[in-house]
């Protein structure tokens, strides 16, 4: 990001810091970060659904999921769930799909409930474990691995699910090792390969992340999520048009995942294609009102093009809806700044300033709402 973006240099004291580019968004880290959503109630009411038979409903869901229907998998998933709330199957594939869907609140309880229906499924551990680390438990997520692996020593998923949590607990060698002995217990399973690319992606070898997405989708054709990460791993090899593809495949599959549209955004973005760069953020603010980055980077598309009074708003959105990066506090801060309403703008500077007291576009940001006086 530009702290104000396309003014020249000038003479006076603020002239370095309007051409400072910032730039957050490009990093690997800031692409694979996302903030979590939540959903209610946790456990489904209702009507259950007219079906024949628990295992019915669980098969319909697997059906949609293989075909890569995640809306539709997870209706079904929480029908099985109306149909037997107690039932440890039912509560730990209705855990996964809400993880995946990035319902990662709820995801956890409904886990918790599947592994206090049976405390012995490792399965329902595993996929604890998989919730929790997509809900930023990392520890937590690894110890409800662990408890997996004790229940079942050659449970492949148990071993994916642990090598993601120990990536992101930032153990990657532990990660490697994990996710190598997933696919070393059943080479045909996605998962193991897809979470080997994780591995690697956090050893920073995205050519090697990039082939083992390649085979997890081989295996699992029509899941979107594969094509999102081989989609940033090639983003991060600067292969735009490859990646670019990836995203789009796997938008087409899953229209109601923000994330691709959201990706897709970036490279627009990357290609200061602004308005290409809109019509995706605002698909994913339009697929899920609640994913805080789609107004964070819409927001981006208007401040770059000094256009405060629409960048706003989207910030101001983004935070409220769960958006931490600091960033976003102090480009408000500065949209405001920049439209001389320095009453607004002062209290999200100092915001980004108690988070991170050497931000130095907070820091100018506050000089010139002092110069304005």
């Amino acid at each position: 990001m530009y702290l104000r973006p396309g003014t020249r240099k000038s003479g006076n004291r603020l002239g370095g810091v309007m051409i400072m580019l910032v730039a957050a968004y490009a990093a690997v880290g800031l692409l694979y970060f996302s903030p979590t959503s939540t959903v209610s109630p946790i456990v489904p009411t209702g009507t259950p659904p007219p079906v024949e038979s628990l295992n019915e409903q669980l098969a319909a869901g697997d059906r949609y999921f293989t075909a890569g229907d995640m809306p539709r998998a997870e209706e079904a998933y929480q029908h099985a769930v109306l149909l037997a709330p107690h039932n440890d199957r039912a509560l730990t594939k209705y855990a996964q799909i809400l993880t995946y869907r990035r319902k990662t609140s709820a995801a956890v309880e409904v886990a918790r409930h599947a592994v206090s229906a049976d405390p012995h499924s490792a399965s329902a551990n595993a996929v604890l474990a998989f919730a929790l680390d997509w809900a930023g438990q990392y520890d937590e997520a690894i110890d409800a691995g662990l408890r997996a692996l004790d229940l079942d020593p050659n449970l492949t998923d148990a071993y994916a699910y642990l090598a993601e949590a120990y990536a992101d607990r930032g153990r990657s060698d532990k990660a490697l090792d994990m996710a190598r002995k997933a696919v070393e217990l059943d080479d045909n399973s996605w998962l193991a390969h897809s979470n080997l690319a994780y591995a690697y992606n956090a050893l920073g070898q995205y050519k090697n992340a990039v082939a083992e997405y390649q085979r997890a989708i081989d295996l699992h054709p029509k899941f979107a999520w594969l094509y999102l990460n081989l989609g940033r791993d090639l983003r991060a090899l600067r292969q735009s048009a490859d990646a670019l593809a990836a995203f789009q495949k796997g938008s087409e599959l899953d229209p109601s995942n923000p994330e691709l549209h959201d990706t897709i955004g970036l490279i627009y973005y990357d290609k200061r294609d602004y308005t290409a760069a809109q019509v995706r953020f605002k698909r994913a603010i339009e697929a899920d009102p609640s994913y805080a980055l789609g107004y964070a980077h819409l927001g981006w598309t208007y401040y770059v093009q000094r256009q405060y009074e629409e960048a706003i708003p989207n910030f101001e959105a983004a935070i409220q809806k769960g958006a931490t990066a600091n960033e976003f506090k102090y480009e408000l801060g500065l949209s405001y700044a920049f439209l001389s309403q320095c009453d607004k703008a002062k209290p999200w500077l100092d915001k980004a300033l108690a988070v991170e007291p050497d931000s130095e576009p907070a820091r100018q940001g506050k000089l010139l709402c002092e110069e304005s006086k």
